[in-house]
């Protein structure tokens, strides 16, 4: 299952909430700060990838480290 993240409208805190495809349209999960329903789902952030001298990306097919350790 993946892992939405939320911020409560009524207290500002951010979250993050474990569920299923199909109840991330159905619910809004309760803040644990204040378990106030009035929470919205965030756009997570996305790292990127910087090129090196090389100019191309030197990472590796899933599965596998790619380079990192």
């Amino acid at each position: 299952m993946p892992i939405y993240e939320y911020e409560c409208k009524d207290c500002g805190k951010e979250f993050e909430k474990i569920m299923s495809f199909s109840a991330k349209d159905i619910d809004s999960p309760e803040c644990p700060g204040c378990q106030s329903r009035q929470t919205q789902r965030l756009i997570s952030r996305v790292s990127s990838h910087s090129q090196g001298s090389s100019g191309g990306y030197s990472g590796s097919s899933c599965g596998s480290s790619g380079g990192f350790s």
